[in-house]
């Protein structure tokens, strides 16, 4: 029958499992569930005859007293070990386990959001959906993704035209774009991110994240985060946090100055880094992360270009519970409501930029 090891697995056990799974995602991690956005961490490690076989973490949302609330999986579970041909069925069987945990056992509201990746998440939203767990409607979830494993001379042609065209102008810059993990380049990205914050005075869930790069550079070398750094005139003016998290690379972080902007480092840095995915990794996909803004929408629209792939995404919803639909439709409403208050505190910001230009 195999083993549930529930809320009992240490951090560094824990790593080190996810280490030798190829769908890992960094919101899988001990270190993002630590206590962020308010929540509780809850963690499951699936065996069979004493080997990790599937595993996932939740974030538990709970209102004091009722013992009800929602648990929500981002990005998991995982299931597909390296070295080893996926089977579909682990999917299933990893799912059942979360369904009986959460939701029969503990009476909770379960939202799975599968891991974005163009080949098999089309496969684990059929498993979702033959198993009776409902998809929504929402756009939230999608991502872009860049083909990198293109030669330059066809990841050229891919580009949009605009795109290509800033490009050629942020490379006639001379911008020094260099790529490594050292605790100086933490620094510095930390610095010119904090700086971005202050100066665009974002706030979203997750904007504190980069606090954490220190902790996701000591992560197993298949899930180890780097950065990349562009300087001009020997300052450094603009980074970008990417790693790669088993078989996917991903856009993690950017941080730029107004500097930055004005010398298109942004897409020079881009550049730089699939560059480099290209000549030290195998992986196919680099992901993007979701569409965002207008001007973030058609800045990664146009790097993931005519090979790429806009991945439409959905999230799964599972409550046998009667009290919990009822407390969790509640979250549900103040989470949208703060999302559109959100929205359109961007796009005043947006166009109060625009206007000052």
């Amino acid at each position: 029958m195999g083993e549930h090891r529930i809320d009992c697995v240490p951090n560094e056990v824990w790593h080190a499992t996810m280490g030798t799974f190829s769908d890992v995602h960094y919101e899988q991690t001990a270190i993002y569930g630590a206590g962020q956005r308010g929540e509780r961490s809850s963690h499951m490690l699936v065996q069979r005859d004493g080997k990790p076989f599937a595993g996932a973490r939740a974030g538990l949302y709970l209102v004091p007293y009722l013992g009800r609330g929602m648990a929500l999986v981002r990005f998991g579970p995982f299931w597909r070990r390296f070295e080893e041909s996926p089977d579909p069925e682990r999917y299933r069987i990893a799912i059942e386990a979360l369904l009986d945990e959460y939701c029969r056992r503990r009476k909770l509201y379960l939202v799975l959001r599968p891991r974005p990746h163009p080949d098999f998440y089309p496969i684990e939203a059929q498993i979702l959906a033959g198993m009776g767990v409902v998809g929504s409607d929402s756009s939230m979830l999608d991502r872009y993704f860049v083909d990198a494993t293109l030669d330059e001379a066809e990841q050229q042609k891919s580009l949009d035209q605009r795109w290509r065209y800033n490009l050629r102008k942020g490379l006639a810059h001379g911008l020094d774009v260099r790529i490594g993990d050292a605790p100086a380049d933490i620094k510095v990205f930390q610095e010119i991110y904090a700086e971005m914050v202050r100066r665009k005075n974002l706030n979203y869930p997750g904007v504190e994240l980069p606090a954490s790069i220190p902790d996701l550079m000591r992560l197993p070398e298949r899930m180890k985060m780097r950065i990349a750094l562009a300087r001009h005139d020997g300052r450094p003016i603009g980074g970008i946090a990417f790693s790669v998290v088993g078989d996917l690379a991903y856009y993690v972080f950017g941080a730029t100055s107004d500097e930055a902007t004005a010398l298109n480092a942004g897409y020079v840095l881009q550049w730089h880094v699939m560059r480099w995915l290209r000549e030290n990794t195998k992986v196919r996909w680099y992901e993007l992360g979701g569409p965002g803004d207008p001007g973030i929408r058609q800045f990664k629209k146009g790097l993931a270009g005519k090979r790429g792939v806009l991945l439409a995404v959905r999230e799964f919803h599972c409550c046998p519970d009667v009290t919990a639909r009822v407390v969790v439709g509640g979250l549900f409403a103040l989470r949208d409501a703060r999302n559109r208050m959100q929205r359109w505190q961007r796009e005043r910001r947006s166009s109060d930029r625009k206007l000052n230009n």
